[in-house]
């Protein structure tokens, strides 16, 4: 079956990048990641996040 979700929530942005809930939700709330709020649930469309990665590539991401 395909997949056609178009977004990740915390669970799959954790799932696809291998990182813990705490940096997921870091993420997701940090201004410079492209994360879109929906009511309290926060996401980032697949396409946006492929895009964020290649920007950043060879870059140390501090959520500080």
């Amino acid at each position: 079956m395909e997949d056609t979700t178009l977004v990740l929530d915390v669970k799959g942005l954790q799932s696809a990048l291998g990182i813990g809930r705490d940096l997921a939700y870091g993420l997701m709330h940090s201004r410079s990641f492209p994360s879109i709020r929906i009511g309290n649930r926060y996401v980032v469309e697949k396409e946006a996040l492929r895009n964020w990665l290649k920007r950043n590539e060879g870059r140390e991401i501090s959520l500080s």
